[in-house]
């Protein structure tokens, strides 16, 4: 008995973390109806991890059909840049919201939430699970997150589509939250073993799956891969099988997305360009495209977007350093024990693996002295944090800083200004004097990435870590000679946008930009 509950804390952590009884007693799902709504529907699918040279590669040596073929008939970017923190909940939250964690107020998959005094965790370890506690990261993950900590106050696509009279629905996807009332029923192993609810109470698109826990009724009878074996249906081949059931029962939405995670391990296992598992998720985008009677039918009838995550950087192997141990680092200050009160350390960390928010318990403290002793590590890319109106940035192993703040001469390729002080080789930053204008390096849209996740985490100072390395506190995982994200460099935040079905191109190629992307297509298309 014990084993069945494990497996299924697992199993709703693989998905979560974005690394890693039979009876059908869910409540009832959803169902619609297709409508003549827009003259084209709009598939998302979200591949986990998805780096542009695996694609390249993939299609070079004919190993991904789907995205070959979709490729060919649409257009690919190499470019689509991930917010930062490079973690799922982060990028979800911004995707739906078209904003950064700052607005949307999800820090990290694991942050400090200064009114409880506790570490917020969304499952990123077994080991964090049980030391931060079960019932809470569960609560936390299939409640609080939606309905609770992303800004009530920002609208949804999923609410914003509703305005528009169209359709919508969302399958594996962790962020949901819109207009439309549903139930998560709890397995009784869990909710009797966990003494927590039965039921949660959540909003969400038109249609929402999630696993075991909800299913449209279209795909109510179905056999589905969602049993304890199957990580209770939070796995790529669930995800495509509800879009299948709805295209087969014409109970598609206008505007639909969906999460393939299951590459995002076979990445964290065996490195980011891991083929043989890449290939496995093409193969679950052929089944939606399988759907039609040609795969030409398919693009015909719906807009086909594409999208990684986020990327994952590869890791040093054991015995290179690959893990930046930060209590040694910042000895003879402490950090509490995970079991412990937070408060009972001089810091508390919240570790998203390439990154990390480090608070303060004692105003006696610096960040100056902090960042001092951190960056006596070779392996810190950069620390940062608030200096007044500015935020303060600097560089592993230089003297080299950076001082900048919102508004100001210079204008990025997003059309954000800046003030700068400073040396700007420290987020290897172009400028051009005759044009007030500034181009990124190795940190895509570095300025709002720091200026955003600071914000959204007030008080706290940022860590980074270089490619090839992780930082390492009490739980937090190693994957050795594998890959991993979460990092602000572009190995962790450059990923690709593939279009099809449209000669309509978002034209700001960030994930918080797709939100105002898909409402203009809707709008385009329901005038048609």
């Amino acid at each position: 008995m014990r084993i069945y509950l494990l497996l299924l804390l697992f199993s709703i952590f693989l998905i979560l973390s974005s690394c890693q009884s039979t009876s059908n007693d869910s409540p009832e799902g959803a169902s619609i109806q297709s409508n003549d709504g827009p003259s084209k529907k709009i598939i998302v699918v979200m591949v986990d991890s998805m780096k542009p040279e695996l694609v390249r590669k993939g299609i070079k040596e004919g190993r991904t059909p789907a995205i070959a073929f979709l490729s060919d008939h649409g257009k690919v970017f190499n470019d689509l840049i991930s917010p930062f923190p490079s973690m799922s909940v982060v990028i979800e939250s911004s995707l739906i919201t078209g904003v950064g964690p700052e607005d949307h107020h999800i820090p990290g998959l694991m942050w400090y939430n200064q009114t409880e005094n506790r570490l917020v965790d969304y499952g990123t370890t077994t080991y964090r699970t049980f030391k931060l506690g079960t019932e809470q990261i569960l609560e936390d993950a299939l409640s609080n997150l939606n309905n609770l900590h992303l800004n009530p106050e920002i609208s949804t696509i999923y609410d914003d589509a509703s305005t528009l009279g169209v359709t919508t629905g969302s399958f594996n996807m962790l962020l949901y939250r819109g207009p439309k009332e549903h139930t998560l029923a709890i397995p009784p192993l869990v909710h009797h073993g966990l003494h927590m609810k039965d039921k949660y109470e959540t909003k969400g698109p038109d249609l929402l799956a999630f696993g075991k826990l909800i299913k449209p009724t279209a795909a109510k009878d179905q056999s589905l891969p969602d049993e304890i074996y199957n990580q209770y249906g939070l796995n790529d081949q669930y995800s495509t099988e509800v879009i299948q059931a709805l295209i087969k029962a014409n109970q598609q939405p206008n505007f639909l997305m969906a999460f393939l995670p299951d590459f995002d391990k076979e990445a964290h296992e065996h490195g980011p360009y891991y083929l043989d598992g890449f290939a496995k998720a093409d193969y679950h985008l052929q089944t939606i495209l399988n759907s039609y009677s040609s795969w030409e039918e398919a693009i015909e009838e719906n807009i086909f977007i594409i999208l990684g995550d986020h990327s994952q950087v590869k890791l040093y192997d054991k015995g290179e350093g690959t893990a930046i141990e930060l209590e040694p680092l910042l000895e003879p200050w402490t950090i509490a024990n995970l079991l412990d009160d937070p408060i009972m350390g001089d810091f508390i960390i919240a570790n998203n693996h390439r990154m990390a928010y480090l608070h303060k318990t004692s105003s006696k403290i610096s960040f100056e002295e902090v960042a001092s002793q951190l960056l006596k590590d070779e392996r810190i890319d950069q620390v940062a944090w608030r200096d007044s109106d500015y935020t303060l940035i600097q560089k592993g192993t230089t003297p080299k800083s950076l001082l900048f703040k919102k508004g100001g001469p210079w204008k990025d390729q997003y059309e954000q200004t800046w003030s700068l002080k400073g040396d700007v080789d420290v987020l290897d930053l172009s400028l051009d004097d005759n044009m007030k204008t500034l181009q990124y390096g190795n940190y895509p849209d570095g300025l709002e990435q720091i200026h955003s996740a600071l914000k959204s985490q007030e008080g706290s100072l940022i860590i980074t870590a270089k490619p090839g390395y992780i930082l390492k506190t009490e739980g937090a995982p190693v994957h050795y000679n594998g890959g991993e994200h979460g990092g602000l460099h572009e190995e962790d935040t450059k990923t690709v946008l593939i279009v099809t079905g449209t000669d309509q191109y978002p034209t700001s190629r960030r994930i918080r930009d797709l939100k105002a992307y898909f409402l203009s297509l809707l709008k385009q298309s329901s005038d048609h």
